[in-house]
């Protein structure tokens, strides 16, 4: 009887944990882009004054692509050169009232990014009002094998100690981040991490930083080379981000 009791004990223990960090359902008056990846106007740069890095190599993108693609249009990003750095963002309007980010998007990187990634960038952010909510995440391979998030007001990374040694190639990876921003506090928070189905806590406050930047939102994805220098591939899908 004891251990059947101890038993279910550790079952709802489980079951309590695993609802603790689930993502939240989104209201039904929420905003919704879906297939960012498939939107036009996407803007770019390699400089190190925008993307850090070296600036050294070459970088492209290249648009509704199958295959790859789960839906039958991904998108195509490639970078190249010795600590290189590529940067692509976005842009989705000011929506200065919304404080609630679930951005879901699929991605599958090349066999050469398995010896060539030094890191794998994936942003959401929020300016309003001259503050620079930039919700900054990576997938640091060589830089500690963790997930960072971005101070915004040192302008550095932080590890987490969620593990992030890479991604197999040639298969589509899952990611779910859920995220808030107190403007009035001019905090962000990250919250919760999915990747490939399975939920991390996360729970790290930071704060934004006053550039004087126009109020807008968006997301970005960066990929980092590494000192060989050699470039890899990665491919974006179902970019949604829904917000309120």
């Amino acid at each position: 009887m004891q251990r059947a009791l101890l038993f279910v004990a550790v079952c709802l223990s489980l079951s309590v944990a695993a609802a603790a960090v689930s993502l939240p359902t989104p209201p039904s008056n929420a905003t919704v882009f879906n297939n960012i990846d498939e939107r036009g106007n996407w803007s770019y740069c390699h400089n190190p004054g925008c993307a850090g890095g070296s600036g050294k190599g070459s970088y492209w993108t290249a648009q509704h692509q199958n295959p790859p693609s789960r839906d039958g249009s991904s998108t195509e990003f490639y970078n190249s050169g010795v600590w290189a750095n590529a940067l692509w963002w976005q842009k989705l309007g000011a929506h200065d009232n919304v404080h609630n980010f679930l951005w879901d998007f699929y991605f599958q990187v090349d066999d050469n990014s398995q010896k060539a990634a030094q890191a794998l960038e994936f942003d959401a952010f929020q300016f309003v009002h001259g503050y620079n909510y930039m919700i900054g995440t990576e997938c640091n391979i060589k830089g500690g094998a963790v997930w960072d998030t971005w101070d915004g007001t040192t302008g550095k990374w932080v590890h987490t100690k969620i593990p992030c040694a890479g991604f197999s190639p040639n298969t589509w990876h899952h990611i779910q981040w859920y995220m808030t921003t107190n403007t009035s506090a001019h905090t962000y928070t990250y919250v919760t991490l999915v990747v490939d189905g399975k939920p991390y806590a996360v729970n790290i406050t930071q704060h934004a930083k006053d550039l004087g930047w126009s109020d807008n939102m968006g997301v970005q994805f960066q990929l980092d080379v590494d000192a060989g220098g050699e470039g890899f591939h990665e491919w974006a899908d179902e970019v949604k981000l829904t917000v309120w």
